[in-house]
């Protein structure tokens, strides 16, 4: 069987706002250039309950079709927006969430930090992580521990360490 599909456009911020209804939780990837981890990042966001992503337009990743292949159908559930990330953390943080910057850099560990209410986490890319100015804007920024020489983990496996711990922690507020 061979089906045939539209690669999916973009959403605007405020269409990825008006599906959260109540709390939201939106990625910001800063500066993602492999498609792997893209479509990575867009499949474990659907299984957690994210209401979007949002990727610059420039240095970045889009929607292509190896972005959709890795996503295995997963790109076809989470809106993405391609804009400014500093207007979309404007916009976010006017509609109550907390911005929460995942960098090695970050004073407390993710599980320490309250992931629950709406927030928008934002992840560095490949090799640069997230810019010094973004990183700025963060609420608050929390580190992924680490054991050993490693420094840093992939941007796709960082995204799911923080969205299940988020995940926990909404199991265990109700």
């Amino acid at each position: 069987m061979i089906a045939l599909s539209e690669t999916p456009g973009y959403s605007s911020i405020d269409q990825i706002l008006q599906i959260g209804g109540g709390e939201i939780c939106v990625l910001i990837l800063d500066r993602v250039q492999d498609p792997m981890n893209l479509g990575s990042i867009m499949r474990t966001a659907a299984a957690s309950g994210v209401n979007g992503i949002v990727v610059p337009k420039k240095e970045s990743v889009g929607i292509t079709p190896t972005v959709l292949r890795a996503a295995m159908g997963a790109g076809l559930k989470v809106p993405v927006a391609r804009t400014s990330l500093y207007q979309a953390v404007k916009l976010l943080r006017k509609e109550g969430a907390r911005i929460i910057g995942v960098d090695p850099s970050g004073a407390v560990e993710h599980y320490d930090e309250r992931l629950t209410g709406s927030l928008a986490l934002v992840l560095g890319g490949e090799g640069k992580g997230i810019s010094p100015t973004l990183l700025g804007k963060c609420d608050t920024v929390v580190r992924i521990p680490m054991v050993g020489d490693i420094q840093s983990l992939n941007v796709g496996v960082a995204a799911a360490v923080v969205l299940y711990e988020r995940v926990r922690q909404q199991k265990h507020k109700s």
